[in-house]
C-alpha cells in the first residue's frame, strides 16, 4: 500500500509558469516590439500546452478546454492575425484564464490518492 508523493515541485513550476505568461499578456496590451509579441505567443501557447498535459486525465469537467481555446488562439506555428485591438481584448481574456484557472483544484496528477 504505497501512495504517490504530491509533486508540489511541478505544481509551484506551473503556477510560475502560468503567472509569467498571464504578466506577459497583461503586458502586450500596451505597445511593445514586435519581437515581445512574440514571446508572449509561445509562453502563453506552451503554458497552455502544459495546462492540457495536466489536466489529460480528466478533459471536462476542467479547465482543460479553456486551456485548449487560448492556446490554439495564441499558437505561433500557424498563427491567426487580427487587428491590435481584438488582441488587446484576447491577451486580456487569456491572463484572466490563465489566473483563474490556479483556484481550480488540484489536477488530477497532483493528488495522493492511492492507486491500489
Amino acid at each position: 500500500m504505497t501512495t504517490t508523493p504530491p509533486r508540489y515541485g511541478s505544481r509551484l513550476a506551473f503556477t510560475v509558469a502560468s503567472c509569467l505568461a498571464a504578466g506577459f499578456a497583461f503586458w502586450a496590451t500596451s505597445r511593445q516590439p514586435y519581437s515581445f509579441y512574440i514571446v508572449t505567443r509561445w509562453a502563453v501557447f506552451l503554458t497552455c500546452c502544459w495546462g492540457l498535459f495536466r489536466w489529460r486525465r480528466r478533459f471536462w469537467p476542467s479547465v482543460a478546454p479553456a486551456y485548449a481555446i487560448v492556446g490554439l488562439l495564441f499558437n505561433p506555428l500557424f498563427p491567426f492575425y487580427f487587428s491590435r485591438a481584438t488582441w488587446h481584448n484576447f491577451d486580456i481574456g487569456a491572463a484572466i484564464i490563465l489566473l483563474a484557472s490556479l483556484a481550480f483544484s488540484r489536477s488530477p496528477d497532483d493528488s495522493n490518492q492511492n492507486n491500489a
